[in-house]
């Protein structure tokens, strides 16, 4: 899959552009505020539906506009697709495919990203890990998406029932019976993923410089037994540490244990990431993650997403920017990559744009 052409209007401080990408690499060059980071997020939403900066869809139009649009004309399987999202201040997105309106997971054009953000994928709180599970997960499964729907129901249903002024202890046993089997699917699924991440992100980490050995971990937020893990072991040992903290969790009004409390953990020379590897070891093992995660889905669905990166090769020595650049360049998927900096590409098989003020610079 590749994208042929991206057409974008009235998006942040872009007023008007078009541009026909390389199938590999492409290089958007410029000085900080130009666009470069407006330009993969207008990607960004065309693919996820969403910013992720976390804003409104108002704020994302370009002052003193009514309203955006982004195309992006794309090829998969041989046949090319045309997908574009329309937005006015007031409404709700427009998102056709082929000029017919289609619901928010109709297409298969998806996209990963790196930003400077995600090195707190290690240093951050375990939300910021289990939602990077969790977005892989929804991608390649449609199961999935449904479980963790219901898991959160069940969790705020269960939550409100332990902060009710009067329990309802039988309501509460039953429900525990269909919170346990659900969290199970959550857990056991997140389990496998990560053992397939962990696969790739290995590989990923020692091809582009990374000298010592990863691994990671599923930490979940209740003890199992020792040996292999199945969906009744989970299910079972979740319930039975519900009962046990039963006394604890009334007087916290809160559900204390389930996949809403588990987290991922790093290990560098089985040594937790997160505490002793380095600025530079830390932001290599998020690029490896993101590489693993493009290779899951591949193998998974048969595609591969994009690849967006924001400012990726900065507080990078030279030896891993030459690394990460030859393993854009020799792979399979389209890439979109942000740098202030051109010296940096010499010699590349590729496309290099500048962009200056939201404007396109070839």
């Amino acid at each position: 899959m590749y994208i042929s052409k991206i057409y974008i209007r009235d998006f942040r401080n872009i007023s008007q552009l078009e541009y026909f990408p390389d199938k590999g690499l492409n290089i958007l060059i410029g000085t900080n505020a130009q666009g470069k980071t407006n330009f993969l997020e207008a990607i960004y939403l065309v693919t996820n539906r969403t910013s992720f900066r976390s804003v409104q869809d108002r704020h994302l139009v370009k002052f003193n506009e009514e309203g955006f649009q982004i195309q992006i004309d794309y090829n998969l399987d041989d046949k090319n697709n045309s997908l574009k999202i329309e937005y006015l201040i007031g409404k709700r997105k427009k998102i056709t495919l082929n000029n017919k309106r289609i619901l928010p997971d109709q297409d298969r054009l998806k996209a990963t990203l790196f930003t400077p953000d995600d090195l707190y994928l290690l240093k951050g709180p375990p939300v910021r890990r289990r939602s990077f599970l969790d977005s892989l997960l929804i991608q390649i499964s449609n199961d999935y998406k449904r479980n963790l729907d219901d898991y959160e129901q069940l969790l705020s249903r269960r939550n409100n029932l332990l902060k009710a002024d009067s329990l309802d202890m039988a309501m509460l046993e039953a429900l525990d019976h269909i919170f346990a089997a659900t969290a199970a699917h959550i857990i056991m699924a997140r389990l496998n993923i990560l053992r397939h991440l962990e696969k790739y992100a290995v590989n990923s980490y020692q091809t582009i410089g990374g000298d010592d050995t990863l691994r990671l971990k599923y930490a979940v937020s209740f003890p199992l037994p020792a040996g292999k893990i199945s969906y009744e072991t989970v299910k079972e040992e979740l319930l039975l540490n519900t009962i046990s903290l039963r006394s604890r969790e009334c007087r916290m009004k809160n559900t204390l244990v389930g996949p809403h409390r588990d987290d991922i953990n790093f290990y560098i020379n089985e040594k937790n990431a997160k505490i002793f590897a380095s600025q530079g070891q830390q932001r290599n093992i998020v690029i490896a993650l993101k590489l693993a995660e493009l290779e899951t889905i591949h193998r998974t669905t048969g595609v591969y997403p994009l690849f967006l990166l924001d400012e990726v090769l900065a507080e990078l020595d030279s030896q891993k920017r030459d690394l990460i650049i030859g393993v854009l360049q020799e792979s399979s998927f389209q890439t979109f990559l942000t740098s202030v900096e051109i010296s940096l590409f010499r010699d590349i098989n590729g496309k290099i744009i500048r962009l200056d003020n939201g404007k396109l610079i070839l």
